[in-house]
Parts: C-alpha cells; sequence; structure tokens
C-alpha cells in the first residue's frame, strides 16, 4: 500500500548484491603434516606452491607423500591452512642443547632462556650462523710475545691505558680500543684497525659482507650518546651465504627510529627475522669494559655536548653458530591426530575441505589418521573431509610381489569399511605415481588432494552445487599410472561401499568416476555436490543471521532477513542449484513465545538439483515402413 496521500512518484532500491556467490578463489583446504621448516602447531594459510616451499621448505623424502598431497591440491587453485604436527623436532640453539620453539607466540611466552635461538624447528637451523657487527676497534697495537689477554690493557708511551678487546694472534695484533690513537712503546707498532677486512668466522666472509661500518643514530646523538648502532646478519653456512642482514640497529633497549618504532637491536631481530631469535642477554665477556654498558638512553650518564658517552661496544664473540636442531617426518597417529584438532575451532579458522595426506608406515596408524580428518569435518559440519586409501592396500612392498586387483579391491573396501557413515567425508579409491621433481624420483601418493582439488576447479568454472566426477570436470592431473585401476566389476563393488573410483579410461586419463559421499543410508546428501549446495547456502544463511543479532524481532527484520536470503537462493535457482525453494520466517514460526524467548527463526526448505549417475540409452531398429507414432505412441 502506497504511502503517498496525493498523486507522486516514489523511487525505492532493492539490494541484491548479496547474492553474489563466493568462487574458488577462497576455497580454503585443512591440511596437516611433519615438515622441513615452518611454526609448529599453529595455522598459517598458504595460496601456492611457491608460499608453501618459502614457509615449510621443500619436501624431504621422509615427508614428500604428504607434502606432494598438499602441492597437488594447490594445483587446482584454492588455498590450503597448514599446520605442521608437534613431533620430535628441536630449535638449534646457541648452545648447541636444542630446545623447541614453536612459535612467534611460544618464544614471547618464555619458550627458551637461550642467547639465540633458530626461528624454526629442524636440521637445518643446525647451518645458521649468527653475526653481531659493531663498530669494533679503533687501533690495532701489534707486539711480538706480548702475552696478553682479551680485557686487559696495554698502557702506551703517554702512560694512557687502552682495553684490549681481541687478539688476532697468539703473539700479535692486539686490537684496542680508544677515541685517542694510542702511543707506541716497547717496540710496539700502532695502525688504524682495517674493520672491512675483519673475518666472520671461518665463513671466508669479512665485516664488508655485511653492511658499512656503523656509527651513532641520531636518537643516541641527541642524548649525548656515541656508537650505539650495530648490524645483525645470519649467514648460512652451508654455503657461507648472508642470507639475512638488519642493519643500523640501536644497543639502546628505548631506542627509537625517526618514525617512532623501536630500533633496539633485539626487537628488530625478534619481531622481523626470519631465521632467529634473540633471548638471554649477551655476556659480560660479550662486551666491551670500555664505556657504559646500560642498555637505556634513560640511565643518567652525566653526559654532554661537549663529552658524549661512548656506549660499550659488542664483541665479536656475542654471535656464533647454533646447533642442536634435529628433525622428526615420522609424527605418530597421535600427533597428527592433535595436529589436526587445531581446525576444530569454527569461530578461528575458515576451512572447506580437508585433506587427509599421504599414507602412514602402518594401516591401523593411517586409519587413526584418516578417522581424524573425518571427525574434523563431522565436528565441524560446514566442511567436507576427503581421504584415500592406505598405500600397502594396492602397493606391494619393496621386494615383493604385485597385489592382484583382486586383492586390492578387497583391501581397499576393508579399509574404509571402519569409517563411520557420514555426508561430510568423501573415500577415493585413488593411489596415483606421480613424479617428484624435488627428490628426482616416482612415487606413489594418495588422490585425495586431487579429489579436493576437482571441487575447487568445479566451483571455478561452474559453482558448487556441481559435480566434480566424470569427463567434463573430474580430470586427475600429473598421473604417470594409477596404482588400482577399477574395471566396471569392481567399480559397482567399490561405488556400493560408499567409495568413489578414480579410473584411467583410454583416450580420457584419469578421472574420478564417482560423485558419493560417505552416507550409508539413501538421501540426497549421498552426493557430493548436494552437500556442497547445503554448504554453501548454510554459510550465506549463517552470515545473513548474523546480522540479524541484536535487532528488533518484528516484521521488518524478519522481511528484511527473508528477502536477502531470498535474492541469494534466487541466484543459486537461476544457477541450477536448486528446483525450487521457500523461505518462512514470518508470525508462523516466529510467534509471541518465541519473540519473548529472544529468538528468531528461519526456516529453508530447498528442492537440490541432482546428477546424473546412471544412464540408460535404448536403440530401437524398425522396419522401413513403421511409423514412429505407432512405436513410441507419439
Amino acid at each position: 500500500m502506497s504511502s503517498q496521500v496525493s498523486p507522486g512518484v516514489v523511487i525505492k532500491e532493492r539490494d541484491l548484491s548479496n547474492a553474489v556467490v563466493v568462487g574458488a578463489s577462497s576455497i580454503t583446504g585443512a591440511f596437516a603434516s611433519s615438515f622441513r621448516t615452518g611454526p609448529v602447531g599453529k595455522i598459517v594459510n598458504i595460496s601456492s606452491e611457491r608460499e608453501l616451499i618459502d614457509v615449510f621448505g621443500a619436501p624431504a623424502e621422509a615427508n614428500a607423500s604428504d607434502w606432494l598431497v598438499a602441492s597437488e591440491f594447490l594445483r587446482y587453485g584454492g588455498r590450503l591452512a597448514v599446520v605442521r604436527a608437534t613431533s620430535g623436532v628441536l630449535n638449534a640453539t646457541a648452545s648447541g642443547t636444542g630446545a623447541l620453539v614453536a612459535s612467534k607466540e611460544d618464544f614471547d611466552a618464555g619458550a627458551t632462556t637461550e642467547k639465540f635461538a633458530a626461528r624454526y624447528a629442524g636440521a637445518d637451523g643446525n647451518n645458521l650462523r649468527v653475526v653481531i657487527v659493531d663498530r669494533g676497534a679503533d687501533y690495532t697495537v701489534t707486539k711480538n710475545a706480548h702475552g696478553w689477554s682479551v680485557g686487559g690493557t696495554y698502557t702506551d708511551g703517554n702512560g694512557t691505558a687502552h682495553e684490549i678487546v681481541s687478539k688476532t694472534t697468539n703473539t700479535a695484533d692486539i686490537i684496542q680500543n680508544g677515541a685517542v690513537a694510542p702511543t707506541a712503546t716497547g717496540g710496539a707498532t700502532v695502525a688504524a684497525f682495517d674493520w672491512n677486512s675483519q673475518a666472520i668466522g671461518s665463513t671466508g666472509l669479512t665485516n664488508k659482507a655485511i653492511a658499512p661500518r656503523p656509527g651513532t643514530s641520531a636518537f643516541a646523538s641527541e642524548r649525548y650518546l656515541s656508537y650505539d648502532e650495530v648490524h645483525v646478519a645470519v649467514i648460512d653456512e652451508s654455503n657461507n651465504t648472508v642470507v639475512e642482514r638488519q642493519t643500523y640497529l640501536s644497543k639502546l633497549s628505548d631506542g627509537k627510529t625517526s618514525e617512532g618504532g623501536s630500533s633496539y637491536w633485539k626487537d628488530a631481530v625478534n619481531e622481523f627475522n626470519n631465521y632467529i631469535y634473540a633471548g638471554a642477554a649477551l655476556s659480560a665477556a660479550e662486551l666491551s669494559t670500555q664505556g657504559e654498558n646500560s642498555g637505556s638512553a634513560a640511565a643518567s650518564y652525566g653526559a654532554t655536548a661537549g663529552a658524549p658517552v661512548e656506549l660499550a661496544r659488542i664483541l665479536p664473540t656475542a654471535g656464533g653458530a647454533l646447533s642442536g636442531g634435529t628433525d622428526d617426518y615420522a609424527y605418530t597417529a597421535g600427533e597428527i591426530q592433535t595436529a589436526y584438532n587445531e581446525f576444530l575451532d569454527t569461530e578461528q579458522t575458515t576451512v572447506d575441505f580437508v585433506l587427509m595426506g599421504g599414507s602412514m608406515a602402518g594401516e591401523a596408524d593411517t586409519k587413526t589418521k584418516a578417522g581424524a580428518v573425518a571427525g574434523v569435518a563431522n565436528s565441524r559440519k560446514d566442511c567436507v573431509a576427503f581421504i584415500s586409501p592406505y598405500n600397502g592396500n594396492q602397493i606391494a612392498t619393496s621386494g615383493g610381489s604385485a597385489i592382484p586387483p583382486t586383492t586390492q579391491l578387497t583391501n581397499t573396501v576393508d579399509f574404509f569399511n571402519t569409517i563411520g557413515s557420514s555426508s561430510y567425508v568423501v573415500f577415493d579409491s585413488g593411489i596415483k605415481y606421480t613424479y617428484d621433481r624435488f627428490n628426482d624420483k616416482y612415487r606413489y601418493i594418495g588422490c585425495n588432494g586431487d579429489v579436493a582439488g576437482t571441487c575447487v576447479s568445479t566451483s571455478s568454472i561452474l559453482d558448487d552445487w556441481f559435480s566434480p566426477a566424470g569427463m567434463s570436470r573430474g580430470g586427475i592431473q600429473n598421473v604417470v599410472k594409477l596404482a588400482f585401476n577399477p574395471n566396471k566389476a569392481q567399480r559397482d563393488e567399490l561405488y556400493t561401499n560408499r567409495i568413489n573410483p578414480i579410473v584411467s579410461m583410454p583416450g580420457s586419463g584419469p578421472v574420478l568416476f564417482g560423485d558419493k559421499t560417505a552416507l550409508a543410508s539413501p538421501s540426497a546428501f549421498d552426493r557430493i555436490n548436494v552437500r556442497r549446495l547445503f554448504l554453501n547456502v548454510e554459510k550465506r544463511a549463517k552470515a545473513l543471521a548474523e546480522g540479524v543479532l541484536f535487532e528488533q524481532n518484528d516484521y521488518t527484520t524478519r522481511s528484511n532477513f527473508n528477502a536477502s536470503i531470498s535474492s541469494y537462493l534466487s541466484e543459486v535457482q537461476a544457477r541450477r542449484g536448486v528446483t525450487d525453494f521457500l523461505v518462512v520466517c514470518d508470525e508462523s514460526n516466529n510467534t509471541p513465545e518465541v519473540i519473548d524467548r529472544n529468538e528468531f527463526v528461519a526456516e529453508l526448505f530447498l528442492k537440490p538439483t541432482r546428477s546424473i549417475n546412471y544412464v540408460t540409452v535404448t536403440v530401437t531398429a524398425t522396419r522401413t515402413g513403421v511409423s514412429f507414432s505407432e512405436v513410441v505412441g507419439r
């Protein structure tokens, strides 16, 4: 009914933009495994294979069967949420004892008291050397057979004592600090210190490979302090390469950059360095005794503009090599289950798929892993888990005879029979033989990443509610051969046991040849496309319902919600997701009693479109003179 009293025109807007269907680029698969490097027990979002390598390292022989499943999924598009399982790994440390520092949060919480620790657990940290480059000495004094030691003093010809900060040989070349050049005495020779050519351990590198000689920051100079700047570098001693450098940092704990951020070297290392953490304070033996050792500019130095206080210099011995890091790719069934449990909280992370990855060493542990993967999807009820059979069910162990196809079939069916009925889980029969370019060999891996990948590519090409199976959309990539290529009778057996066959047919290549979920009872939800349709609609309905929270439960709110979800479902219907739908959100289900309980009720009724699984084509021969209307009645 018009709200106008006299004739006129009213312009109204209606927002149907909320009907936009989410694309494949936002589809995320959950994945857990052991890795070469990267944070432990923490979800990290990965968008490409290159990023997977950068964060978690390239695959080693021991974890390639898992790693390649994740890589294959990324090949189809979408993203990954990855957790590195907590196994027996340790971070390399300055003391060489090793310690587990799982993530930055754990370091901040005091996971280690080490002076330096590798940022990520694993044996790769044993290649790292930490270098703190200070201004160093100003002069060298050379005197044979002097018998001096670091920390002692050299008294020059004027009677002035200069601190001995290091010795280049046992008998000569004592390097000293001093604002004023010492005068030689007792046969000694004095020369300016060649900072650039000072060697860094046995790496073959010198100071000039890091950066120009540090000096005094503006922050220190304004407070009548000098020589607060240092460089921090990390060298990979496996190839003697500087892998990270942070330059012109400050020894002052309250130092600031010109933009107001912290310039303190430890803060910078712990916040931005990709390779190390800096923990415990440097020892007195790692600092020059000449100068003020306080790390704060706020301390009272009694400095004046005419006599700035020189800060104590950090000696080259303050850095050093890290060791004690260990790898452990052989996670246990309990450890991998704990890793997948990171995905259980629906409010902390959004995932669409859960990937099983590769098989474990034994069938029993592989079943436990598969159960953990299925458990995530069954608990969340907003994603789908993808599970492949145990490799040993289809592939003979080294030196063993080939497993006959009939045994492969029986083994595969028996493996999945122990996993409960669920429409949130998808089984496949596929183990593919593929090339591992990182280790230069061919290996067998499960196809669960590929099956999930076909769902991603289907959503990219069409929508979530189309079947990912068949010749058009079910192609499996990067396959040399299948360990088990089921024939028609074997496919029948697999399908009746909720297992989607992966089959290689002449002229088509390997394809996913089924679209069942693991639901045992007949239902609309025993098909992947229907399950994904409902997940899609439920996520959209949830987002709209969250906007209703704390609004008035009246006609306006209900009408707006009804219009919003109806516009979305109209778009789904236009894109062949449903044949019909009904939204009920009015006084009939939001009764006074419901309203008084501060509740809001909406009901969605959908008629999902179904995929074609069985095709019957009848070809009939007739006599030349027969009318087709007599044969078919039309």
